[in-house]
């Protein structure tokens, strides 16, 4: 059975919240609100493209680590997932608009989502030949 295109995020787990607290001195919830507020908006074409590429080697890395016992412990304490990208309601519409699919109307802007790997490939790949085509004219 194949792996489902997009996952729903309920947000990060009770251990992800404490090391991140923990490193931050409590004021990670302070350090994160521009990141949250970017992800709110819409990237453009540019944007998106290095967004997509470097989520995409990120997953790729933590691809990498998942062979052994180590790197697979790593991955699980920093939320890395091999296989999918993690990305906000807003850039989870238009990447799968990007791939050629119709993004469900139960994606909201807020949310936050995983997109399997090999279709935000398949998005940064129509991205990247959009760019060219209006590089030409």
């Amino acid at each position: 059975m194949s792996k489902p295109i997009l996952k729903i995020l309920s947000g990060p787990s009770p251990t992800q919240k404490g090391v991140s607290e923990a490193v931050t001195s409590g004021l990670a919830s302070v350090f994160s609100a521009p990141s949250q507020a970017a992800d709110l908006a819409p990237h453009d074409l540019d944007g998106l493209v290095q967004a997509l590429h470097f989520k995409n080697q990120v997953a790729k890395a933590a691809l990498k680590r998942s062979r052994w016992f180590g790197g697979r412990f790593y991955n699980k304490f920093s939320g890395e997932e091999p296989d999918y990208v993690p990305l906000s309601g807003t850039h989870m519409r238009q990447a799968l608009s990007a791939a050629g699919i119709e993004p469900p109307d139960f994606i909201v802007v807020s949310g936050k989502y995983q997109l399997r790997l090999d279709i935000s490939e398949t998005a940064v790949k129509a991205l990247l030949n959009e760019q060219a085509l209006n590089e030409r004219t």
